[in-house]
């Protein structure tokens, strides 16, 4: 007998018409007090141009209509294709790099070759998208797409172009205002033209990824299976993500960042019960077109209901899509590799060491760090040396950074290390885990209902916020007995989904805009000394309960089997070092923002240099994070002086770099 294809649930076309019907019309509503139904119709394709309101539909109303139905469309489909051929259910172009390259590439292009811009916005905007993507393929390619790790590394190649993108906001402000407004996404039409435009490519795109809907069903048995029935598997993928590429990319280059309904598509096909890949490319397509229309309905209705101030379609589109992809992260059942992929990624132990030299050798390069932080600085006489004597009044001004950068350097090493050591990735890092944004989108709360509360206000919020995703993250990990990469899985989509509110207060610009781009590019310059006090102190208590777990986190990479037979209460466990490290990421990125790659890279360092043992690694992690993070802010206070480079900033492109350079290495150890 042959295999009976899935049959389709009734949920699933049911689920998809209430979505189209109540995206429809919400987005018709506000115009039927303008105009009768009929009139409204014929509006579309021909006004009676002596009324004003027929010729705002017809050039307004209905080109932005069939927009979000044209993208959305084709971000649902490109969404879908892309997690066939990654294998990967959280994969999208949100989560690979391709609006951070654009954006990056767009800020680039207008700050130094405006006449590129001027000739194709286009061809930059999917320029830059090929390589924020190619970057995270060509990293991850001989590791096989495991999902955590084409994660990891498209989320850290996201942070490492925002980085950069962020120092070009901060310094060329003046050229790149209506970024910020992209960088939201934006479905405003003045005309037809935009669709006119985008309509051919996005078809001729779609029909080719459609094409390949064939050879794309043989990935399903895995690359091996495939490759023994005749299949280019390499080829194939290559093809379809150009494809996908492409696809995303030109949409982004004419409306902005909305293409987070890539991955919220296809996440809410397969909850609805799409199974076939047929199956999924078909719903994966409507459902991405009714979803960003009822995101970008709900926007115009948000957008009114703010006096005009304009709220984005695509903060709407995550606002919508961040719950979905966190159904979608419950439902998954396999919460490390996809089938077929081997179930551990390759490892590396580096010879074991002697703690003395390194230790010794660390010390006297943080020592010399902070002695040259407080006493050798740029004057606007040049460069001068600060008599032992004036220390007390050169504290003044340099201590509480330092003092703050040092500290946090501290805790975000411990921190990087409590998380790989409990997820079993050397590549995971506490800008992952999402408490960051939950802090970011605390702030951008108050700017958002007009509240001033001075930094201590600001402070409180943020950890109000990141006790909130903390909770979050507990309830999505305890179904999964608080896996370690589930974990982290969780902390992206939280990540992606407070995203959307920090773009938001960005999109606006003024002054709020740029206190909060302040805070994300992890500025030093605004602690005072009592917060620098209060984070050494909380940072203690901290450092003193992780020396507790030292024997915890010995145990649990064992397994859980031996872990459970020598008496760990391994859910319990993991939940206790999940809390130490949430705190003490919070701790650090309240004070001075959640631009920081010194938790990835400390321990790693620490693991380079032979310290195997957990006692040894945060030993020597905290003094290395220590060193980078008060290095960062020395060198951001003095390299472009009398301007300062957020220290967030700097740390961000250099760990990056490490990140990257890493990774690229991992498959060869």
């Amino acid at each position: 007998m042959s295999a009976k294809a899935p049959s389709l649930p009734l949920r699933l076309p049911s689920s998809t018409v209430l979505i189209w019907l109540l995206a429809l019309c919400a987005s018709a509503l506000p115009w039927l007090d303008k105009l009768p139904v009929d009139a409204l119709l014929a509006a579309i394709w021909a006004p009676n141009t002596d009324d004003f309101s027929q010729v705002l539909v017809h050039y307004s109303w209905a080109p932005r209509l069939a927009m979000a139905l044209l993208i959305g469309s084709g971000l649902g489909l490109a969404g879908a294709v892309l997690q066939q051929i990654l294998r990967n259910p959280l994969a999208s172009p949100t989560t690979l790099g391709v609006e951070s390259g654009a954006q990056l590439a767009i800020a680039i292009a207008t700050v130094y070759l405006p006449g590129l811009m001027a000739l194709s916005p286009d061809l930059t905007a999917v320029t830059g998208g090929i390589l924020g993507t190619g970057l995270v393929i060509a990293l991850t390619w001989r590791l096989g797409f495991s999902p955590v790790t084409v994660i990891l590394a498209g989320m850290v190649v996201s942070f490492f172009l925002g980085a950069i993108n962020a120092a070009f906001m901060l310094f060329h402000g003046e050229y790149l205002g209506n970024l910020f407004i992209w960088g939201a996404g934006s479905l405003v039409q003045n005309d037809w033209n935009q669709f006119q435009t985008l309509w051919p490519r996005v078809v001729v795109l779609a029909i080719a990824l459609v094409l390949l809907m064939r050879p794309l069903q043989l990935l399903q048995l895995g690359a091996d299976s495939a490759k023994a029935l005749g299949a280019r598997v390499t080829a194939l993928r290559l093809l379809a993500m150009l494809l996908v590429i492409l696809l995303t990319a030109s949409v982004v280059s004419r409306v902005g960042v909305v293409a987070f309904v890539g991955l919220a598509a296809p996440a809410l096909a397969r909850l609805l019960g799409a199974r076939t890949l047929a199956q999924h490319l078909l719903w994966s397509t409507l459902l991405g077109a009714g979803l960003l229309l009822l995101a970008d309905a709900l926007a115009q209705w948000a957008t009114a209901w703010a006096d005009g101030n304009l709220v984005p379609t695509g903060t709407a589109t995550a606002l919508i899509g961040g719950p979905i992809l966190l159904l979608a992260l419950r439902g998954m059942k396999n919460d490390r590799h996809m089938p077929g992929q081997a179930s551990e990624p390759a490892s590396f132990t580096p010879e074991r060491k002697p703690l003395a030299l390194p230790l010794i050798a660390l010390l006297a390069i943080l020592a010399l760090v902070v002695v040259l932080a407080i006493a050798w600085s740029p004057t606007l006489s040049g460069w001068q040396w600060t008599a032992v004597s004036n220390w007390d009044q050169a504290w003044d001004w340099r201590g509480p950074r330092l003092l703050a950068a040092l500290v946090a350097g501290v805790v975000l090493a411990i921190a990087g290390t409590l998380i790989q050591r409990l997820t079993g990735n050397v590549m995971a890092s506490p800008e992952v885990l999402g408490i960051s944004g939950g802090a970011a989108l605390a702030m951008v709360v108050l700017s958002l209902i007009g509240l001033n509360p001075g930094r201590a206000g600001q402070l409180l919020a943020g950890s109000l916020g990141g006790a909130a995703v903390l909770t979050l993250l507990f309830a999505l990990s305890r179904r999964h007995r608080f896996s370690g990469h589930q974990l982290l899985l969780g902390g992206v989509a939280v990540y992606v989904f407070m995203d959307a509110g920090i773009r938001m207060v960005l999109s606006g610009g003024g002054t709020e805009a740029n206190k909060l781009l302040t805070w994300l590019s992890g500025s030093t310059w605004l602690v005072t000394e009592t917060e620098a006090l209060a984070l050494a102190l909380v940072a203690a208590a901290l450092v003193a309960i992780t020396a507790l777990v030292s024997r915890v986190l010995t145990i649990l990479p064992l397994g859980e089997p031996t872990a459970l037979s020598l008496g760990l209460r391994v859910p319990l466990a993991r939940a206790g070092v999940l809390l130490i490290a949430a705190l003490l990421t919070a701790a650090a990125t309240i004070i001075i923002g959640p631009l920081s790659f010194v938790g990835l890279m400390a321990p790693h360092l620490a693991r380079l240099l032979g310290q195997q043992t957990v006692a040894r690694q945060m030993l020597l992690a905290a003094i290395i994070g220590a060193a980078l993070l008060t290095l960062a802010d020395y060198l951001s206070r003095v390299v472009m002086y009398p301007n300062q480079l957020p220290a967030g900033i700097l740390t961000a492109i250099v760990g990056g770099t490490y990140f990257l350079w890493g990774l690229s290495r991992h498959d060869r150890r």
